[in-house]
């Protein structure tokens, strides 16, 4: 904020060796007029408005399960800049960038409400907001800001003043983890992938909203997720806490937000309220002012709120009040190890795995071992898929964890020499809808071929998959039933939230030629939540959108868009718009 009031443009924010930016100043260009100082909210606090002097707490879940899912906590954030949006007003916060770093931005657009929604931990550019915002409120423009506490108080000392129609929040802030650290775990990551990330997010409920997950997206269809008790980028930030900024150790806004609101989530509810925890992500919401108030209750018919006594959140929510601690060892040495070797090396020697992690690594291990034993029953040609591609597969099968592929009776799983199976997820081969089947399911890599399971995915008794010689299968999470068959020539991928019902035939490959001008294979791409029914077959070169429908014994020969019903042979669309559940 303060290079942006400098009249003589002699301040430019250079990053130092951390990530870290801060001003600095160029001598001779400066006319000290003391403008930068007197702007400062830490220095100064020239203008920092009165609030309340204890807020009112509220509990707070969308009532939009989709919404709640995909965001950091319960889902507030959305339902108030969704009202903004629909009052013609503007929404300005943090966003990714293609370089792993995040910069403020200020839209009028909703649909750029999934790219603000949710918590980025890094550092973020805020100075293009200032001028910005300033012009949006003196036109007459409703305008909504979310931000760290220090960012809400730098915005409110530029404009000097409040404004009706400006609407703060701030957050419960655990302080803002170094971008070099960050750089350099995501290199380690696509460095492992072989691919470019496309797409993060720091608090994914793959296992729940207490469990939340690192989940990154990379280009060739991998999908990392590791649990906070597990990713060592998660372990250093939230149990060392030895890379943040400096500055976030002596946090000069704990207890004093100066924003209309401030929210997070609500630590402990399953205590105070567990009528409003479902571990799917609970808001709390601290109300600092009227506006804030007012705010609220214009959304409360898109949540579910409960309003409580402000000092009860304080068990669970320390963070609130207080400065965070580092943990972890000497912050010098471990910046200079950084520089030198992957991140993963220096995670493990500067913020190991505690106990509680190691136990818990432990239990879960232990845990999927009997699911094994249960899936297995007293099947020895069970035992032996799952002690010979869990323990023994050598370079033909790989994992990010152990004991990745669960198999049922009567699974025959043959793997070439140079056949790859790679494991993101948990691949449950045979499962029969009658227990006690023998019903045969049958697995077939050729030489070459590859299937990479990024997520959970179960293949249902009497199946057939087969990739053949440099196929690749990918799948993601969901199912398919019984008796279904794919056949892999070139590339089919089937995305994440996927139901494919009874036998079905899916194939990127003709098999034999007719016209020996067309081309024998071509891919067959399926998006995320797409509905196959029974006895449908998807033909090479198609392309089926999200959460699309294809009918019962449909023969899809062409393109479905995304969001549409396609029915008859060969398959049309014959409805737009669909939802299902």
């Amino acid at each position: 904020m303060c290079s942006t009031v400098c009249p003589a443009n002699c301040l430019e924010m250079k990053t130092d060796r951390e990530g870290f930016r801060y001003p600095s100043c160029d001598t001779e260009k400066c006319i000290c007029c003391g403008k930068c100082e007197k702007v400062c909210p830490v220095r100064k606090r020239t203008f920092l408005p009165p609030r309340e002097s204890l807020s009112t707490a509220v509990a707070a879940i969308n009532r939009d399960e989709a919404v709640r899912q995909d965001s950091t906590s319960g889902g507030v954030f959305s339902a108030l800049a969704n009202d903004v949006f629909a009052r013609g007003g503007f929404v300005g916060g943090a966003v990714y960038l293609e370089d792993h770093s995040v910069k403020h931005i200020i839209t009028g657009d909703p649909e750029r409400l999934a790219d603000l929604r949710s918590s980025k931990y890094l550092e973020s550019r805020f100075e293009e907001i200032f001028p910005e915002t300033g012009k949006l409120l003196e036109d007459g423009k409703l305008v909504f800001i979310t931000g760290t506490p220090c960012q809400i108080a730098a915005l409110y000392s530029y404009l000097g003043k409040d404004y009706e129609n400006l609407l703060t929040c701030d957050f419960i802030c655990l302080g803002v983890p170094s971008p070099e650290v960050f750089k350099s775990y995501m290199r380690q990551r696509e460095k492992e992938a072989g691919a470019k990330a496309v797409k993060i997010k720091f608090k994914d409920k793959t296992f729940g909203w207490h469990n939340f997950a690192l989940r990154i997206d990379f280009e060739n269809g991998i999908r990392y997720c590791q649990d906070r008790g597990h990713d060592p980028f998660f372990i250093g930030y939230l149990q060392y806490k030895n890379f943040s900024r400096p500055s976030c150790y002596e946090c000069a806004f704990k207890g004093r937000q100066c924003a209309d609101l401030t929210v997070g989530d609500f630590w402990g509810i399953e205590k105070i309220a567990p009528e409003m925890d479902q571990d799917k992500g609970t808001s709390l919401i601290l109300i600092n002012t009227s506006k804030g108030r007012a705010a609220v209750e214009r959304i409360e018919d898109k949540m579910i709120c409960r309003t409580m006594a402000a000092q009860d959140i304080l068990p669970g929510n320390q963070a609130w009040k207080n400065s965070i601690s580092p943990k972890g060892g000497n912050r010098k040495k471990f910046f200079a190890a950084l520089k030198k070797y992957d991140f993963d090396r220096v995670a493990v020697t500067y913020f190991p795995m505690k106990g509680k992690g190691k136990l818990f690594r432990k239990l879960r291990s232990l845990k999927k071992l009997f699911k094994c034993i249960k899936y297995s029953g007293f099947s020895l040609s069970a035992y032996f898929n799952t002690l010979k591609y869990n323990l023994f597969g050598g370079k033909r099968v790989s994992s990010d964890e152990p004991l990745r592929l669960l198999s049922y009776p009567a699974v025959k799983i043959s793997i070439s020499r140079k056949a790859r199976l790679k494991l993101l997820g948990d691949l449950v081969l045979g499962q029969p809808q009658c227990p006690g089947s023998s019903l045969e399911t049958r697995i077939l890599l050729e030489n070459e071929g590859k299937w990479l399971a990024t997520g959970n995915f179960a293949v249902y008794a009497g199946s057939f998959v087969r990739v053949l010689k440099n196929g690749v299968l990918q799948t993601a999470s969901g199912f398919i039933n019984e008796n279904v068959q794919i056949t892999c020539a070139e590339k089919i991928t089937i995305g994440d939230d996927c139901n494919i019902g009874r036998d079905v035939i899916i194939r990127d490959y003709d098999g034999h030629t007719i016209d020996p001008s067309q081309p024998i294979s071509a891919p067959v791409r399926i998006g995320e939540h797409v509905w196959i029914g029974q006895r449908a077959m998807i033909l090479k070169g198609v392309t089926i959108g999200d959460g699309a429908v294809i009918a019962a014994g449909a023969v899809v020969t062409h393109d479905v868009p995304a969001g549409a019903l396609a029915a008859g042979v060969p398959a049309k669309v014959i409805r737009e718009n669909v939802d299902w559940k």
